[in-house]
């Protein structure tokens, strides 16, 4: 196997482990995405089990494996620009990909608000102006978004004026009842409705903690990461686990002295100064987290036993975009009322459960489908979209 498709099968291993985190995430969400009103804030806890599950996803999955997700991306911009030479008939072409991206991914959120492909779909613009950026500012850039500096200095200039962020505010409890009520029992036309309506507020949801940053850094570092041929040079991977270690301590110890000196002082903080120290504190955690998993199956990956267990993710990441909404197909089937309308009738132990069934099963199905077919069914959707001509299909 030459080392070009070594690189490639590792970022589709990649792409598929993510996919992993991605459903155990939303299942034990319930596919909710977002604020659950009071009344029914504990729907995923129905004993201690479901907590102890919900604790654990939270901790070790839940913002990491986006992380790796959009780090892919970039990564996938690069392998396409390196191709083209940077023609500006690709770049053309790719920027209508991403307009496509964004139909594909309105008709996901209409029937999931938390669809991240219309996300993606707009900050990938970004890769179309700053993808000539020098290598080093291109680094610098991606790193301070990251990191969520631009949310860090709004969040320091609100504690600073000692005032309270918006996002810290108690929500009214009318319209969350009212979305859940919907998910829960109402008409499949009132969930796409509601939705519909959703969208504006997860795009604010995205400025107000800064995950539209993130994202962006992420796509720029995965942009930079081809560009430095990163998957050739197995050394940069340790280097990655060791620093992403280093980090990981530095959150713990500096969460741990910073509440043992506010408990002994007794000093209280004031909301908008919780919010800038937790939320910088959780973004470097998650980040460092998800460069350790990178770095850990890279590495495994060049073992022979290694190379072998982690080739059960190659087909299911090769075609991502289709297990990614196959499983909020399951997903909003099994939870919502257009479907099963199971949403908070069991915790998060069972549900997690169910989305490693799931995730096996879609397994099976991409080795048999890609064993047929030379793309995943939306994958073709979206190149015959992008080219505007309907491309070949069966092998």
């Amino acid at each position: 196997m030459s080392n070009r498709e070594e690189r490639i099968e590792i970022i589709d291993v990649l792409r598929g482990f993510t996919l992993l985190g991605i459903i155990l995430v939303h299942f034990t969400e319930q596919y909710y995405a977002g604020q659950p009103p009071k009344i029914h804030e504990n729907y995923g806890m129905h004993n201690l089990a479901d907590t102890i599950m919900q604790v654990i996803i939270g901790i070790f999955i839940s913002g990491k494996f986006f992380m790796i997700f959009s780090f892919l991306f970039g990564l996938s911009f690069f392998i396409q620009l390196d191709k083209s030479d940077g023609s500006s008939s690709f770049l053309i072409r790719f920027a209508w990909r991403l307009i496509c991206l964004f139909l594909i991914g309105m008709l996901h959120h209409l029937h999931y608000r938390g669809d991240i492909l219309t996300i993606y779909a707009v900050l990938g613009f970004g890769l179309l102006l700053f993808y000539k950026l020098p290598d080093k500012v291109l680094l610098v850039v991606a790193l301070l978004l990251i990191f969520n500096i631009p949310s860090v200095a709004m969040r320091l200039y609100d504690a600073i004026a000692v005032v309270a962020p918006d996002s810290m505010m108690p929500p009214e409890q009318k319209p969350l009842e009212i979305y859940y009520n919907t998910l829960k029992s109402g008409t499949y036309f009132e969930i796409v409705k509601a939705n519909w309506y959703e969208f504006a507020g997860k795009m604010e949801f995205q400025v107000v903690v800064g995950r539209i940053y993130i994202t962006t850094g992420l796509f720029l570092l995965g942009l930079y990461a081809g560009r430095k041929k990163w998957f050739d040079q197995i050394q940069i991977f340790k280097k990655l686990i060791r620093y992403g270690l280093w980090a990981l301590l530095g959150c713990v110890v500096s969460a741990g002295i910073l509440a043992l000196i506010l408990f002994v002082a007794k000093i209280e903080m004031t909301q908008a100064m919780q919010f800038l120290v937790g939320g910088f504190i959780y973004d470097v955690f998650n980040a460092s987290l998800a460069s350790i998993y990178v770095g850990l199956i890279v590495l495994y990956f060049q073992k022979e036993k290694g190379h072998q267990r982690l080739m059960n993710f190659y087909e299911v990441g090769r075609m991502g975009l289709t297990t990614y909404l196959m499983q909020a197909l399951i997903g909003t089937l099994l939870l919502f009322s257009f479907g099963f309308g199971l949403l908070g009738d069991y915790g998060a132990a069972i549900w997690i459960a169910v989305a490693l069934l799931v995730f096996g099963l879609q397994i099976v199905f991409s080795k048999w489908w890609l064993k047929n077919f030379y793309y995943g069914p939306v994958e073709w959707l979206w190149r015959s979209m992008t080219y505007l001509k309907l491309q070949p299909m069966k092998k």
